[in-house]
């Protein structure tokens, strides 16, 4: 079944994540199962020969992994191909001028991944017009119908569902149904999925269609899209080309958009740029190709398509030639004013400093970009939107509230790859910019010779006057004698020092010893940091507000109106929080991590902050993850610079397999608090 064999990649993944033996007990929370049936999982694991898990009274370890050839996730690249039928609707070129038949495929070697299941099973039916039996498909991956139809199928309607595919079945006989436009969106998405660039996201498509020679197409259309001198970054360019990519592979396999998708005016779209002529020659460029090499042209509805998306896949100015007065002609005042409007109000949200103009112009220019993909219907796939959500969850979270206002104001919908595409530009910019959040305090241990002191001193505070305040200036006998408290000693001589961390420098402050003081100096700011929300995390975790073992049907909403009810009854919140808690949702999942969802609002603030914990040892479906725990987060407008550092903090906290494990075996509010508090 499905749902054991990611049981069972779960607890290799929490055995080869720990540092110490796990418990059956701690597995099976984690697991959302029994202890006998952990047990059971790890004789299978250590039957099959490629993990060999020990056993103790202290628990279980994991004594050695597989090579990393062994432990590869199963792929397209595991199927074997077959013949399948090939479409009969084709008007524009001959059958005869284009492979008549699409290779299908076996069942994937590694019939046993659930991934390699779901795709098998996707790639099996995009590549047919006609209806497939389901006997045909349990046969090939060597699964019963019922397996099929209860553990794999759900794994494929839950996959094509944003793409507004279904997935039918009548009589025993599976299809995909939908338009042509969305099943391309699929393949794209596919094809991106986890890859660093077009290069790596063409192996999906290859075992895909193994019939075609993707990596030579490819090469063409990058000759084709260098040659015309557009400005295009090298996301945009990954995008463009995969889609263009996938457009003449489905053309090849007779799979023509049937029909115009939308009343777009691709015609009036080039003519807004300077660069029309560049993008309807690199577009003709693309046709000529694919006319020269298989023989019959590209349809015109398809061929709108290709100028469409080179047209979107432009920058209209670089960056550095960029002005508000030129922006302004191609985005409108109105436009402009907007995006900065909501970039100060997300700023004054989360307690930053506002955005500076060369940031502005930046995210104006963006923004435009994101609005015309959007009336346009052109989504491109970011792959590392995942990974951005998770390491960077408070600047995502930032980009999350400014796409929740930009579709408002702009009737847009904005896509979580979107959303991660914002989070870029705002973390760099936070990044570029950042200051510390109070200084550190330092004495500095000299002695007195000439004017070196004195000269060292005025050095350190020229360098580091926004991070660092000397508080003292003292001779190695004074300090001994009589050591004040501070953050750090930063000294010339290598004294004994109770208080504060040393740093021991020459008496000149050259760049080596400026280095040694700045890294020293980062350990203490961030030790402030996490210091306040420590402290903070304390104050708003309330014993009235945890629950254990809730078990709620409705998923995430009633999770959140239950937690939300709990609040409302101690006044900290009201029905419109609640209701901007499954805004917020709706927009992006906040399940951050395996095992935690952390839901808060969009746009409200708490009467009072407050952590409200909700832990589950049965698992709850939540987005992608599978969550134990639900901490629905209330901020007060007063609390809310605590807001960026406690979200940081909590996930981080979360991501440690050893963390988790201890949090999911706490029983008690105590127990939990001491857990939750005692890793910060």
């Amino acid at each position: 079944m499905a749902a054991k064999d990611e049981r069972v990649r779960r607890l290799i993944y929490i055995l080869e994540h720990t540092s110490s033996r796990v418990s059956s007990t701690a597995l099976a929370r984690a697991l959302g199962t029994s202890e006998r049936t952990v047990r059971n999982y790890i004789a299978e694991i250590n039957r099959s020969g490629r993990h060999h898990v020990e056993s103790s009274k202290e628990g279980y370890r994991l004594k050695s992994t597989p090579s990393a050839t062994q432990n590869r996730p199963a792929t397209f690249e595991a199927f074997q191909d077959a013949p399948s039928a090939a479409c009969e609707h084709s008007a524009t070129c001959s059958t005869a001028s284009r492979p008549n038949r699409i290779e299908a495929h076996t069942a994937p070697a590694a019939k046993n991944t659930p991934d390699a299941r779901r795709d098998y099973v996707i790639s099996k039916l995009i590549n047919e017009h006609a209806p497939v039996s389901i006997f045909d498909v349990a046969s090939a991956l060597h699964v019963s119908e019922s397996t099929l139809s209860n553990s794999v199928l759900p794994h494929v309607r839950k996959l094509i569902a944003p793409f507004n595919l279904a997935l039918e079945c009548h009589d025993f006989q599976l299809q995909l149904t939908g338009r042509e436009h969305d099943k391309r969106r699929l393949l794209g998405s596919l094809a991106i999925r986890n890859a660093s660039g077009y290069f790596t996201s063409t192996d999906t498509l290859k075992s895909l269609f193994p019939a075609f020679d993707v990596e030579g197409i490819l090469n063409k259309l990058v000759e084709i899209c260098q040659r015309s001198e557009l400005i295009i970054n090298n996301y945009a360019l990954n995008n463009l080309l995969i889609h263009i990519l996938v457009i003449i592979i489905r053309l090849q396999s007779n799979n023509e958009l049937s029909e115009r998708e939308d009343s777009t005016d691709v015609d009036a779209l080039v003519a807004s740029f300077s660069q029309g002529e560049a993008i309807l020659k690199c577009a003709n460029d693309v046709a000529h190709y694919f006319e020269t090499e298989f023989g019959c042209p590209i349809p015109a509805n398809d061929f709108q398509q290709i100028v469409l998306l080179i047209a979107l896949s432009v920058e209209r100015y670089s960056y550095d030639e960029l002005t508000f007065d030129k922006l302004a002609n191609l985005t409108g005042y109105p436009f402009m004013d907007h995006i900065i409007n909501i970039a100060h109000e997300t700023a004054d949200r989360y307690g930053i400093a506002r955005f500076d103009d060369a940031f502005m112009l930046q995210l104006v220019l963006h923004m435009y970009n994101v609005y015309q993909r959007a009336i346009y219907r052109v989504s491109y796939p970011n792959p590392l939107a995942l990974q951005i959500k998770t390491d960077y969850a408070p600047v995502y979270d930032m980009a999350v509230y400014f796409a929740h206002r930009f579709s408002g104001a702009f009737d847009a919908s904005i896509s979580e790859d979107e959303i991660a595409f914002i989070a870029f530009h705002i973390g760099a910019y936070l990044e570029r910019t950042a200051t510390p959040d109070g200084k550190a305090t330092a004495v500095v241990i000299v002695e007195q010779y000439h004017d070196f002191a004195q000269q060292l001193v005025t050095d350190l505070e020229e360098a580091l006057s926004d991070e660092l305040s000397v508080i003292a200036v003292m001779s190695c006998d004074a300090f001994l004698s009589s050591p004040p408290g501070a953050d750090l000693v930063i000294t010339t001589i290598d004294v004994p020092v109770r208080c504060g961390i040393k740093v021991l420098i020459g008496p000149i402050l050259n760049k080596q010893n400026l280095r040694k003081i700045r890294d020293k100096l980062a350990l203490v700011l961030e030790s402030k940091r996490r210091g306040r929300a420590h402290r903070f995390l304390k104050q708003v975790l309330r014993r009235e507000l945890y629950v254990r073992n809730m078990q709620l049907s409705g998923g995430p909403d009633a999770y959140i109106d239950y937690l939300g009810s709990l609040c409302k009854a101690r006044g900290f919140v009201d029905d419109a929080f609640v209701r901007d808690v499954h805004l917020r949702e709706r927009v992006s999942s906040t399940a951050f991590t395996d095992c935690l969802a952390i839901p808060h609002s969009i746009d409200s603030f708490a009467g009072n902050s407050f952590i409200a914990v909700l832990h589950n040892d049965a698992a709850i479906p939540w987005g992608r993850h599978n969550v134990n725990f639900v901490l629905l987060i209330g901020i007060a407008e007063g609390d809310m610079g605590y807001f960026r550092d406690t979200l940081d903090i909590i996930i981080e906290l979360f991501s440690s397999v050893d963390a988790t494990i201890r949090l999911l075996q706490t029983d008690s509010f105590d127990e939990f608090l001491e857990a939750f508090t005692g890793d910060l």
